[in-house]
């Protein structure tokens, strides 16, 4: 799991105060650790599903524009499937970092730093590397997210930012916060747990909570706002292409509210623990609910690692699109007919309509002449999303 917590046991623990000794007896466990093995391992299969088995169509003159100078890049549909594809790689590495580490704990009893004062330098820099691997790679899952959010908003208003951009923000960010967080914490005797008062604290341990927590309450704030924008902006756009809302509307509005909001509970499910935890720890660090602390570190380690899995089954191409399709002619003379026929019937049950209108053979005429402003017309049978 990516917890700011485990990166202090991997401090030197020659002070180490009676609470760290206590959670950490729990970490080390046989069965936290067969946890962390089973939960990475499903974490590793749904990130592969998503990588590499998912099946996709392959790009078409749908899937990439041209640009003048000739150089291809990815429509709006094909890149929300790149930055999903990041996503689950950022989860793999993520989910990896999370099955050595632990079965390296499993069968090597010795990887901890011993409480002891002997030479454990070893100890320290192989706990401090497989964390911050760990916790590098959850934070880009996070902002991979937020960027999956983005580009749906700006896909909806017809705008958008190209994959590098993305790329660049994720990476780079994730890196400087997880550096500075790191580095503050171990920097430069990987002393931690020598705090005699509270101001050391807040100025040792506490950046590492504000650097690993501030991106992941940041996205818990950021991303429901964003779809909230995106479901409206979709109301929008389907009473503007279809002037009403029919059941086929509706049924496209609940589909990409449902995806929405689906999106928004795995993240929550899978990192809102890990909220819990810091403020327990912050706030009640001397008189600790150990029962409490315990069932909480046993959640994250199950629901940390499956968030890869869980993104495979959210993360999918809906089956919900609207599209423009030319209309032949015997189209255009069939969907005249069916609704000379609806206007009729309608009509029929409204007699004070039916005294304002035309003579029947008056009423087809008008109905049967094609419209040219809805050439190509819009359709709603449903096939695909846009919005992978």
């Amino acid at each position: 799991m990516a917890d700011p917590t485990i990166q202090t046991f991997c401090c030197h623990n020659r002070i180490r105060s009676p609470p760290a000794i206590k959670l950490m007896s729990e970490f080390d466990t046989d069965g936290y650790i067969v946890v962390c093995l089973v939960s990475s391992i499903f974490g590793i299969a749904g990130a592969i599903y998503q990588i590499w088995i998912r099946h996709e169509d392959g790009p078409t003159h749908h899937a990439v524009r041209r640009r003048r100078g000739g150089e291809l890049t990815l429509s709006n549909q094909n890149l929300g499937r790149q930055i999903i594809v990041w996503l689950a790689v950022a989860d793999l590495c993520a989910s990896l970092g999370v099955f050595i580490r632990s079965a390296l704990w499993k069968y090597i009893k010795d990887v901890l730093p011993p409480d002891s004062d002997v030479d454990d330098t070893t100890n320290v820099i192989f706990c401090a590397v497989s964390s911050a691997w760990i916790q590098y790679f959850y934070m880009c899952t996070w902002l991979w997210t937020l960027c999956y959010a983005i580009n749906v908003r700006r896909q909806l208003s017809g705008a958008r930012y190209a994959l590098r951009t993305y790329h660049y923000y994720v990476w780079s960010i994730s890196a400087l916060l997880t550096g500075i967080g790191l580095t503050v914490l171990y920097v430069p005797d990987a002393d931690c747990h020598n705090v005699h008062d509270m101001t050391t604290a807040y100025m040792r341990i506490l950046p590492n909570y504000v650097m690993t927590y501030g991106p992941m309450i940041a996205v818990m704030v950021a991303n429901p706002i964003i779809y909230y924008q995106a479901s409206r902006e979709v109301d929008r756009q389907l009473l503007a292409r279809f002037s009403q809302m029919s059941n086929t509307e509706r049924d496209l509005m609940t589909k990409f509210k449902l995806k929405f909001s689906l999106i928004n509970l795995v993240f929550y499910v899978c990192w809102l623990p890990n909220l819990v935890n810091g403020i327990v720890l912050w706030t009640m660090w001397y008189s600790l609910p150990f029962p409490m602390v315990i069932t909480v570190w046993y959640i994250m380690a199950i629901t940390n690692p499956l968030q890869a899995f869980f993104n495979s089954l959210v993360y999918q191409k809906w089956n919900c699109r609207w599209r423009l399709r030319r209309q032949t002619s015997s189209d255009s003379s069939a969907e005249a007919r069916r609704r000379n026929r609806t206007s009729m019937v309608c009509n029929e049950g409204t007699p004070l309509l039916q005294a304002k209108t035309e003579s029947p053979s008056a009423s087809n005429l008008h109905l049967n002449q094609p419209s040219v402003d809805l050439n190509p017309k819009p359709t709603r049978s449903i096939n695909s999303c846009t919005l992978v």
